[in-house]
């Protein structure tokens, strides 16, 4: 935990280095929403179908959608927030320059007692 799950859709100009993204990512996301790296996953979903507004097809938009179990502060979700978008407006500049982009941060906590999870890594243990 968490999950990040970055949507966006076909027409998006930026091509994407999602390995260096999500590097990224997890490092703000261990410093700033004091997460344990090895806990974080990430993954993209390009949209194929997609609408945004009226239709425009120079209307473009990329969202992350971040799952945290809950406990975390206000400000401590409100820093997490605000710099995943700062990190989104780095890697989508040429969106946000040439086309009507939209870029949205959205944190989703997640009750502790509705997260199940098993792990098994007994080579990484060893040591």
């Amino acid at each position: 935990m968490p999950h990040a799950i970055l949507e966006y859709s076909a027409n998006i100009l930026d091509d994407a280095d999602f390995p260096h993204m999500f590097a990224r990512l997890h490092q703000l996301l261990a410093e700033t929403g004091k997460c344990r790296l090895d806990d974080i996953k990430s993954r993209a979903i390009g949209c194929e179908h997609f609408r945004v507004g009226d239709g425009d097809e120079r209307n473009a938009f990329a969202h992350l959608t971040l799952c945290v179990l809950e406990g975390r502060s206000a400000e401590t979700l409100q820093r997490l927030g605000e710099a995943c978008l700062e990190l989104m407006q780095e890697f989508y500049a040429q969106s946000l320059e040439a086309q009507r982009c939209d870029l949205t941060v959205e944190i989703r906590p997640m009750r502790r007692d509705g997260y199940f999870k098993l792990s098994s890594h007994p080579s990484w243990k060893a040591g």
